[in-house]
């Protein structure tokens, strides 16, 4: 099984681009509400009974595999190597002791580590047969939700091929962990020196947590979802707990090491996707790891495995977890035919409020978390005809005061312009506030 959704993307390159909203949410902390219904319940994999103590010690086995930098000092590894490192022995297992800490738990068995060409790691995140024709399905469903949001001017191959060529790039993706082999698999030369070191550690967090929880059939679920659903508040959620907990053991580890992250610019291949795209894959990171650090942090944070809260802005906010029931926001009426429809959540929010841009002011991204906070549910539906494409959603607020901050952020998203133009409108009837952005079918 290819684990695209967990693969981790260089947001060390690219987090430049989103300190604004990575700060605020680290001084403001936050919380709101919402009812995805199926969100985990029976279907969420569960979380293995470890077969060992889950006290923080240090896991040791033989790897006959590993060759790293030997010295004459160094201990017996407790992680497999498969390929060629320029780390000791020690080093490596400094890194497995430390994720351990972190987790407050302990490998079962020794993490495996791979080392692949970049033409192997590339073909191996292409994803396999029946996948590919569940994405080839929704190809058109996916232009036509990018063009509703004026996001882009590609047709429906053109976008395809730029998704593509996105999913399966290490300029984007530098390592991921399979569960289906206990694997993890990062490409050579692609990384060195502290970024390298970064990523190892954020994969190790995902291959620890693979060997007491179902990380393949969360991975599924998400899948699902994707082919389902252009925008998922549940798809946010199961990645925000999977990426979140990664990111802060990652992110741990370079504060212990002073590390700071690399200011790279994105790279000008992705000049044709649209910022919306970059942005969805980004803030699980990001958002996620704030959520698990106001939780606890990793250690304390195991049974979200088991028990998601009801919505990602309870994910986003995990102070409203457990305060008002979510809202179930009534479908809103559309003209032609439904190609997709569901809850996109506060995170939704989040990602129509800052916009198609990846350098967002931190003004922007401060209204946009308030307003974001205040959310009490909605429901969005993507309908259109052969000429056109149209995204309508329906959204409800907390309290009347958290009504008119989404009333303002959205008056502002009407008026925004975009790389492929649209007929946006805000209406509003009671308590209930209808967004829509609609423009020309490419084919």
């Amino acid at each position: 099984m290819k684990i695209l959704t967990m693969i981790q993307p260089v947001s060390t390159r690219i987090a430049r681009r989103w300190p604004a909203l990575f700060m605020v949410l680290v001084v403001v902390g936050c919380g709101s509400q919402l009812d995805t219904e199926a969100m985990v319940e029976s279907e969420t994999p569960a979380v293995s009974a470890p077969d060992a103590d889950p006290a923080v010690t240090t896991t040791t086995a033989l790897a006959e595999d590993a060759r790293v930098s030997a010295t004459s000092t160094d201990p017996e590894p407790n992680f497999v190597l498969d390929g060629d490192l320029d780390l000791t022995t020690a080093e490596i297992n400094d890194m497995v002791a430390f994720v351990e800490e972190s987790a407050g738990r302990v490998f079962l068995d020794p993490p495996v580590i791979q080392i692949q060409s970049v033409e192997e790691f590339e073909a191996g995140l292409a994803p396999d047969d029946d996948l590919h024709a569940q994405i080839e399905d929704g190809h058109e469903i996916a232009a036509r939700f990018h063009q509703a949001l004026g996001a882009t001017t590609l047709g429906v191959d053109a976008l395809a091929e730029v998704l593509a060529d996105l999913g399966t790039s290490t300029e984007f993706f530098s390592g991921r962990y399979d569960p289906a082999d206990d694997k993890i698999i990062i490409p050579e030369g692609v990384l060195e020196g502290d970024d390298f070191n970064a990523i190892l550690v954020h994969e190790l967090l995902h291959a620890l947590d693979g060997q007491y929880v179902d990380l393949g059939g969360f991975i599924e679920r998400l899948e699902a979802l994707a082919v389902e659903e252009v925008a998922s508040d549940s798809a946010f959620q199961i990645a925000a707990v999977i990426e979140g907990r990664a990111s802060v053991t990652q992110f741990e580890w370079m504060m212990a090491n002073n590390v700071m992250p690399s200011q790279q610019e994105v790279p000008e291949s992705f000049e044709q996707v649209p910022a919306s795209v970059i942005n969805s894959v980004i803030l699980p990171y990001q958002l996620g790891a704030q959520s698990i650090v106001e939780q606890g942090g990793v250690a304390a944070t195991w049974d979200l495995y088991e028990n998601l809260p009801e919505s990602s802005e309870q994910m986003i906010f995990p102070s409203r977890i457990g305060t008002d029931a979510p809202v179930v926001v009534p479908r809103p009426p559309v003209d032609g035919e439904v190609f997709s429809e569901g809850v996109h959540g506060a995170e939704g929010m989040l990602l129509l409020g800052i916009g198609d841009d990846l350098e967002p002011s931190q003004v922007d991204v401060l209204t946009t978390i308030r307003a974001a906070e205040g959310w009490g549910g909605d429901y969005f539906v993507l309908a259109g005809d052969e000429t056109r494409s149209c995204l309508t959603g329906s959204v409800v607020a907390d309290t009347e005061t958290d009504f008119g901050e989404l009333r303002a952020l959205f008056a502002e998203w009407a008026e925004r312009e975009t790389v492929h133009a649209t007929d946006r409108t805000v209406t509003i009837d009671g308590n209930t506030l209808t967004i829509s952005s609609c423009a020309l079918f490419i084919p």
